[in-house]
């Protein structure tokens, strides 16, 4: 199993983007300098949801800070951006992280977002699968030319510089529906599941959904199979708990940005208690936290599930800094090594 870091960028309390950036850039020097594998960026935009409006942007500078790491987004919702223009980004990002960069994928799903960058919601999906087709051009097709429903290039164009990585950067996709798990696993990329929306026994589901669907499409190889965990590795159960509101708080935020029920005024967003909501018991079942024992187990039966990489999304926002990079420290030293150590059994 692998093991990556994610950041939000998150600002629960309206924390400047100073800050918020800032901290981020550390815990990424310090996940590369723990040995962690991976650092996973988010994009969102207009609310204190998310800082990140530009993970290649921020990669760029993290890669000079983290110089093992690899670099990853989770999500780049591809319908913002011309897929010309990100196909550039995305060459150029990788030269400058010197090849260490994966392309984490998705369409979206915060109407307010597409409704503040003058877009259809309604079009994500459609958008999604005809911009890929247009970035896979740029990287592998001379003199090319495309005509679809969104995106047309009518006067034959080379795009340069290519990526390190021929063809390209491997690519993830955000897997949040069973239409998309099953359209992720047809064409062979690898999958990005995350486990505070949903239950074990639904992401479970459709893990085997996924593997089912890239057998049946003939793929040599395994897949990759990623899960995303919030995590805090605490010195008692107790201080643990006391945390879990940070992870309420997005939970209940993403909800409702989900719905498109969201309260957001002068950019901050109000985390009231949506309808349905998972119970205490539930929500921490999902969660790693707690000392490093229980999340050790905790993180055994995602290993034993059959995930390849684990994500730990160890800053919400809002728990400090200081006990962020401890945690980071602890997990490090104590959880790795014991899931290491089964998986090498």
């Amino acid at each position: 199993m692998r093991f990556g870091t994610f950041n939000l960028i998150g600002a629960p309390n309206m924390a400047t983007g100073e800050q918020r950036v800032a901290e981020t850039l550390e815990q990424v020097a310090l996940a590369d300098e723990l040995g962690l594998d991976q650092a996973w960026i988010a994009e969102h935009h207009f609310s204190n949801y998310g800082y990140a409006v530009n993970p290649l942007l921020v990669i760029a500078k993290a890669s000079a800070l983290a110089p093992r790491i690899r670099f990853g987004q989770a999500i780049l919702v591809t319908p913002f951006w011309h897929p010309i223009r990100l196909a550039e980004d995305v060459a150029l990002t990788d030269i400058l992280t010197n090849g260490r960069l994966d392309l984490g994928i998705g369409r979206g799903y915060q109407k307010m977002e597409f409704d503040g960058l003058g877009l259809r919601i309604e079009d994500s999906r459609p958008m999604f699968q005809e911009g890929l087709d247009v970035m896979l051009k740029c990287w592998t097709e001379d003199d090319f030319t495309f005509a679809g429903s969104h995106y047309n290039v009518e006067r034959p164009i080379t795009v340069l510089p290519r990526p390190v990585q021929a063809p390209h950067p491997p690519i993830w996709v955000a897997c949040q529906s069973e239409p998309t798990v099953d359209w992720t696993a047809a064409q062979g990329y690898n999958a990005l599941f995350s486990g505070s929306p949903t239950s074990r026994p639904q992401i479970e589901q459709f893990r085997a959904r996924f593997l089912d669907a890239w057998a049946a499409a003939g793929h040599a190889g395994q897949p990759r199979i990623a899960v995303q965990r919030f995590v805090f590795v605490a010195d008692s159960e107790q201080e643990a708990r006391e945390a879990i509101w940070q992870t309420r708080w997005q939970r209940r935020v993403a909800d409702h940005l989900r719905k498109g029920d969201e309260r957001i005024e002068a950019g901050r967003n109000d985390p009231w208690v949506p309808d349905e909501e998972a119970g205490d018991d539930e929500w921490w079942d999902r969660l790693i936290y707690g000392t490093p024992e229980r999340c050790i187990a905790q993180l055994r039966r995602d290993h034993d599930m059959g995930f390849t990489d684990f994500i730990g999304w160890f800053d919400v926002g809002g728990l400090g800094q200081e006990r962020v990079l401890r945690s980071m420290r602890a997990f490090a030293s104590e959880v790795m090594p014991a899931v290491q150590a089964v998986a090498a059994g």
